[in-house]
């Protein structure tokens, strides 16, 4: 074994590193929860990866990996994160939970309006009543179907309750429910999406 050691090259040596880099920048993803650092973690894996490619003598896989991987996709994470500006919810409950004594100071909007100052976004409460006429049991629909992010309504099986209904592929809604250990009366339901023809 000994000898096997001594006897790699610096570009064996080079590319053992390398892997085992590829291994840690991969574990650093999937633990690290800000975006920003994720996407230059991406970024990273990908030139690590280009390297490897060249060690392999593989130019051109090298080139298209370093295009892709290290520009053109955590330039789409940027731009599809930088869009995301406005927290949508459709209020159901219609009743003090947000709006008190006609001034948004309710248990839920201060919830709400912690969570956005947390992600920089701006909350847009709504109430319309159009869309709040849709049954709860078409809440999964509305969501997939409109650009409301959130509807809130009051909890059937809890009295004094409140349901806060999200897509569960909505990120976003991972930090909402852990901040939603400090409220008893509040819980949260994440609907997977599905096929709308379902």
């Amino acid at each position: 074994m000994v000898d096997y050691i001594l006897n790699l090259t610096l570009i064996e040596i080079t590319a053992y590193a390398l892997q085992f880099l590829l291994i840690f920048i991969a574990v650093a993803i999937v633990v690290h929860k800000n975006n920003g650092t994720i996407i230059i973690l991406i970024a990273s894996f990908s030139l690590v990866t280009a390297s490897l490619y060249i060690i392999n003598n593989a130019p051109d896989v090298a080139i298209a990996e370093v295009a892709i991987g290290s520009a053109i996709i955590p330039l789409i994470y940027v731009i599809s994160i930088s869009r995301q500006r406005e927290f949508i919810v459709l209020d159901k409950a219609m009743d003090d939970f947000i709006i008190s004594d006609n001034q948004m100071t309710g248990i839920g909007f201060i919830l709400l309006k912690r969570f956005s100052d947390f992600y920089h976004l701006e909350i847009n409460i709504t109430n319309d009543p159009m869309l709040g006429k849709v049954e709860s049991g078409r809440d999964q629909v509305l969501l997939e179907e409109t650009n409301v992010d959130l509807i809130v309504t009051k909890d059937p099986d809890h009295e004094g309750g409140y349901l806060l209904k999200g897509k569960a592929s909505s990120l976003l809604l991972n930090k909402l429910e852990t901040m939603l250990d400090d409220y008893d009366n509040v819980r949260m339901i994440k609907y997977k999406d599905r096929d709308i023809g379902e």
